[in-house]
């Protein structure tokens, strides 16, 4: 763990507002704040031609309003405990698995924060461990490898002590799964067996919607799927195929209706709701894909093809 020397004091704003400091040998920056306005955020890796290594206590607060998106840089060694302090707003962060100094509590306060994208360059997955151990909450997770990109979803958990006035012991109480998923990122690597084997407790015990999208993201990334596994998840879309169909047309789930045409799990009766959302959705180029696809699998004996005019008044 890095350690840092007693800053110089010289504060520079711009609008960012930092400080030099030192992290071992090596000389930087630290960002305290930000003063600007903004809904996508990238921090800079240099300010004044210093490397920007550190993220400050309460760098982003419940000020920064504005803020949806937030990137930072290959340069970042530390974050700082609350770095991002009741960030109201906040839903993506960015960063590197260069960062080898995380301290608690820097995310726990940002209840709208469900994804996070980590550029593995160093193949260090603490870094993960540690953010997936600082919010309960429900995480997506990107893992992106120069060889490819893995996306796994870690469901919420709540934990309760509960007394054992017997024992004269308290006992912690985990509901959900979400703990269990966790688990399966270790400092060395993903254990993807262990994660997919979990999955039966996770569509008979959590939010039915949680289960989709672990289903869907191991479907669409399936580095180390074995092909038990990927049946299990095709198997459980098929089971609740409406409510797939339904969670497809949201904004933030762009691409799951092309994984299941993909992967043939659409059947014939599932092709009426699906043009049908797809219409209202003023998905115009997804209800030709889809009227494709039930001409190859389902086609009519008769020959006729419904035109995208036949879907624009349903």
């Amino acid at each position: 763990m890095p350690d840092n020397t007693k800053p110089n004091h010289y504060i520079c704003r711009m609008p960012f507002i930092y400080e030099k400091i030192r992290i071992g040998d090596t000389e930087g920056v630290e960002v305290l704040g930000y003063e600007g306005s903004a809904r996508k955020l990238s921090v800079p890796e240099e300010l004044e031609g210093l490397p920007v290594l550190s993220l400050g206590k309460h760098a982003f607060t419940d000020k920064n309003t504005d803020l949806e998106e937030v990137s930072l840089p290959r340069s970042l060694l530390q974050i700082r405990s609350f770095a991002f302090y009741f960030c109201g707003s906040l839903k993506r962060l960015t960063l590197y698995d260069s960062v080898t100094d995380y301290h608690d509590g820097a995310i726990r306060t940002n209840f709208s924060l469900h994804e996070i994208r980590l550029i593995m360059r160093e193949q260090r997955y603490t870094l993960a461990r540690r953010i997936l151990g600082d919010s309960d909450r429900k995480l997506l997770v990107m893992f992106e490898h120069p060889s490819g990109s893995l996306q796994l979803v870690f469901p919420e958990y709540s934990s309760n002590s509960i007394e054992d006035t017997r024992a004269q012991a308290f006992h912690i109480r985990i509901d959900g799964t979400g703990f269990s998923y966790r688990e399966c990122v270790c400092a060395d690597g993903l254990r993807l067996r262990e994660y997919d084997g979990l999955y039966r407790r996770t569509f008979s015990s959590d939010d039915p919607e949680v289960s989709m999208e672990i289903a869907v993201a191991r479907l669409m990334y399936p580095q180390g799927l074995s092909e038990e596994a990927a049946a299990s998840y095709r198997a459980q879309l098929r089971n609740d195929m409406e409510r797939v169909l339904r969670l497809s047309m949201k904004p933030r789930n762009a691409g799951w209706m092309e994984l299941l045409m993909k992967e043939e799990l659409l059947q014939s009766g599932d092709m009426d709701t699906a043009l049908k959302l797809a219409s209202e959705s003023g998905k115009i180029e997804l209800t030709g894909e889809l009227m494709d696809y039930r001409e190859k699998h389902f086609p009519k004996k008769t020959g006729t093809r419904l035109s995208l005019g036949d879907w624009s008044g349903r």
